[in-house]
């Protein structure tokens, strides 16, 4: 049995909104992309190095003063901050937002000296 609901709900059903069928066939289709079976390969490729991340609210905090507001999103692709007036394209913002919540660059350490698991590099003798 699937953990996904498939099945509209109440409200649904009494107002399905715009586009429904296209919609349904969408999320069909990605439900059907295995999203854990890629993230079980990556985990085999390099383990240790990756990791699932919540992303509640990273589209609607500010990456500037870290204010969460839901009328900080204008539009699918704007991003103004209510509070200090921070703008920018929204995926960036939450792209930010998400990597300013790990403490590690995307190879690993802290960013201020090497990666510490950096994959080893064939080392050329100098002429």
């Amino acid at each position: 049995m699937s953990r996904y609901r498939l099945h509209p709900t109440p409200a649904q059903q009494a107002d399905p909104g715009r586009n429904v069928r296209q919609k349904a066939g969408l999320n069909r289709g990605i439900l059907r992309s295995g999203w854990g079976l890629l993230v079980r390969r990556l985990e085999e490729k390099a383990p240790g190095r990756v990791e699932k991340v919540k992303p509640h609210y990273t589209s609607q905090r500010c990456s500037a003063c870290g204010q969460v507001d839901r009328d900080s999103r204008e539009s699918q692709a704007v991003f103004r901050c209510t509070a200090c007036g921070f703008a920018g394209h929204a995926d960036v913002n939450a792209a930010i937002n998400i990597a300013a919540g790990h403490a590690v660059t995307a190879r690993g350490g802290d960013g201020a000296a090497r990666p510490v698991n950096r994959e080893p590099h064939l080392l050329l003798p100098s002429a």
